[in-house]
């Protein structure tokens, strides 16, 4: 049986973190390992605190599963400093892992600040370098992208700082954004259109300039807890099924779609998907 790890932060309510990532995990045909990076105290209505997990026990967490039921693929989600960035980033190459899936939590669905400015550096110059793809929303997209202008402010980079002031109003910024991310960080970009644009499109930038999108109507469901986390999740288990990151992403696409289109309705806030839709 093939296997996935995700590398995350808990969600006591279920529909985001790592709970949303073991259950996408199994519904998608792998068996769902995990290392925790943080206890979050957090419901569909926001969240009220987080305690990370140290250095030196993350780095235990993971070289108990790399040693034991080794990954197939990777998924990383929230990661808050500096320390448990640097961490994760050597025990995958200790241990060659593959098929990496990085999810750069920024922000929660509630609105609520996940990662610390100065980490965002180390999570791009450390993590990115191994990652097969990265899975930037728009608002994530666009701190990416000013962190690029930042790293470049030697080159004229006249879309770049047209979209920084303009923001990512088009299906053209959304793949102008991405071709930039891809050739800056040297790993595939997959912005997703779920913010912002009419359509639930996303679009997918590989290192060698491949664009391929993917079109998908926008389900009419405001219960979009843990959306990010499940997208991720789900591409790293058809990559660890031995799909191309193209199939991946359809493949995952697909079952956000159905997941968010059972219009499940639960808590305060802004609602979980149904994850095991396929069964039910």
């Amino acid at each position: 049986m093939k296997t996935a790890l995700t590398i995350a932060g808990t969600d006591p309510s279920g529909g985001a973190g790592i709970q949303a990532d073991i259950k996408t995990m199994t519904a998608n045909g792998v068996f769902a390992t995990c290392a925790v990076t943080a206890l979050v105290a957090q419901n569909t209505t926001g969240v009220k605190s987080i305690v990370e997990c140290t250095p030196d026990f993350l780095a235990e967490e993971l070289d108990c599963v790399f040693t034991d039921i080794f990954p197939d693929a990777v998924k990383t989600g929230m990661v808050s400093s500096i320390p448990l960035i640097r961490v994760i980033a050597a025990k995958l190459k200790e241990y060659g892992a593959k098929n990496l899936v990085v999810d750069p939590v920024m922000v929660a669905t509630s609105g609520a600040k996940l990662i610390d400015d100065d980490a965002v550096a180390a999570l791009t110059t450390r993590l990115f370098p191994l990652a097969t793809v990265i899975t930037p929303n728009m608002p994530e997209t666009e701190a990416l992208l000013a962190q690029t202008m930042q790293e470049r402010t030697s080159e004229d980079d006249t879309e770049s700082t047209r979209l920084l002031s303009e923001g990512i109003r088009t299906e053209a910024d959304m793949e102008t954004a991405a071709r930039t991310l891809a050739e800056h960080f040297g790993c595939a970009v997959l912005v997703k259109g779920g913010h912002g644009i009419k359509d639930a499109n996303d679009v997918l930038v590989e290192p060698d300039g491949t664009v391929t999108w993917f079109t998908s109507p926008r389900i009419d469901n405001p219960n979009t807890h843990g959306t990010g986390c499940t997208l991720s999740s789900a591409i790293a288990s058809h990559l660890a099924l031995g799909e191309t990151l193209p199939q991946a992403v359809r493949s995952a696409k697909d079952y956000l779609t159905g997941a968010l289109a059972e219009q499940l309705d639960l808590g305060h806030g802004s609602g979980p998907m149904d994850h095991a839709w396929r069964w039910r």
